[in-house]
């Protein structure tokens, strides 16, 4: 059985780590990093939410069959959920907003937050191709209180349209969106339009980042990568010799690569050869653990070497957000979203579809995450250190200012 993850180790992802890459790449602009400051109930609430994405992950781990590889954005899903609770009342709000991590904090508090991300992540580093979008989709005539429009257009910029969802057209023109708004990666998130279902929410996240310091790409070589299963294959092992925030002990090592002007990175967190994949995450799961690994970090010469990799993946996640305290979100008779319509409603799916390509010139990645709202009618000199990802290893995209994850996941076969 699949252990979950405790929450501080994505908190410690989160603060770590620009890395101090020593070769720089020519074709980016040079600036620096815009810190995005964050009020204290802000940082909390950033806390909070990675506690959710580690949760999230952890969960969705434990309950998904496919766990070689792994892609999901926190963030999307976070945004997603928390432009639906604008129209949940009562217990179905508090429960979406404890999933979240919103604690208790006001609506228009927490819909400041969101705001301040999304349009701060989109400035911090011209290098990097960073969009958010989101959007309501409607059933034509179906009454939509004028509120609930308003309030996600103002805090989220969310487009509100009305379609004929028994059209054909309707199902072409909601995956074209997603299409449109991560570059082409994503270019389906539904199959069919229920007879029900009358809104959907989404919201789409696409990152393009180039490495600060590059790989070479003569430098790749084929080498074996060994799967938990015992065996190995051949991949495409990267490598490069930089300069990074590096810790390693007798459960794991970790260190890090920048993009663009450092405002974003990728952490890589490796476990030792004679820890497999599940016990390194029960380790995370001890009480300031990973803190302390961080407090003992140190900058080291870092002879680098990670797999190319790419993966797509696509979930229904309504068994794993029950499982986080959302069960009345999607419970027909319980679900509370009056604040949406005077017609009973509830959540009959949340999906998500992801994407990321990591190679010798940076990472694309892009999520789709999709609500459905149906009727209710049912220290010193750098030590020079090896880090080789040759066995699965965990990876996280996070903005380093405010540390808020925009992907993570699981490499377990290349």
């Amino acid at each position: 059985m699949k252990k979950q993850i405790n929450y501080l180790f994505i908190i410690a992802c989160s603060i770590i780590i620009s890395s101090c890459d020593s070769k720089i790449s020519d074709d980016f602009i040079k600036s620096e990093p815009i810190k995005i400051a964050l009020t204290p109930n802000e940082v909390q609430m950033t806390a909070n939410n990675n506690n959710f994405a580690m949760d999230f992950f952890s969960a969705l781990y434990e309950n998904s069959e496919n766990t070689e590889n792994i892609i999901i954005s926190p963030f999307s899903l976070s945004m997603a959920l928390a432009m639906v609770w604008n129209g949940a009342e009562g217990e179905t709000k508090q429960a979406i907003q404890d999933a979240i991590g919103m604690g208790d904090y006001p609506q228009a508090e927490v819909n400041s937050y969101f705001k301040k991300l999304n349009d701060a992540l989109l400035k911090t580093d011209p290098n990097t191709k960073l969009a958010i979008a989101n959007s309501i989709w409607t059933n034509k005539g179906f009454p939509v209180k004028q509120s609930f429009y308003d309030i996600n257009k103002n805090w989220y910029n969310a487009e509100a349209k009305e379609l004929d969802f028994s059209s054909p057209d309707a199902l072409t023109t909601i995956n074209k969106w997603c299409y449109d708004n991560t570059n082409g990666l994503i270019d389906k998130i539904l199959d069919q339009i229920p007879e029900d279902v009358q809104m959907y929410l989404l919201n789409a996240l696409y990152f393009k980042g180039i490495w600060a310091s590059k790989f070479d790409a003569n430098e790749t070589k084929k080498l074996p990568f060994y799967k938990e299963d015992g065996t190995n294959v051949s991949v495409d092992m990267m490598h490069q010799n930089t300069t990074s925030n590096y810790y390693a002990d007798e459960n794991l090592s970790f260190t890090s690569l920048g993009y663009g002007n450092g405002a974003f990175a990728m952490i890589f967190v490796l476990p030792q050869q004679n820890i497999s994949f599940d016990e390194l995450l029960v380790q995370l799961k001890q009480p300031d653990y990973f803190h302390n690994c961080l407090q003992y970090s140190y900058t080291a010469d870092v002879d680098l070497y990670i797999p190319k990799f790419k993966i797509e993946y696509e979930e229904k996640l309504n068994k794993t957000l029950e499982s986080l305290g959302m069960g009345i979100a999607f419970n027909p008779i319980l679900a509370n979203f009056s604040g949406i319509s005077d017609i009973p409603l509830f959540i009959s799916m949340v999906k998500q579809k992801a994407y990321i390509d990591v190679n010798e010139k940076g990472t694309e990645a892009a999520a789709v995450t999709v609500v459905e709202i149906e009727l209710t009618s049912t220290g010193g000199e750098p030590q020079k250190v090896t880090f080789r990802a040759d066995h699965p290893f965990l990876f996280a995209i996070s903005e380093n200012s405010t540390g808020t994850i925009l992907f993570m996941g699981k490499v377990g076969n290349p």
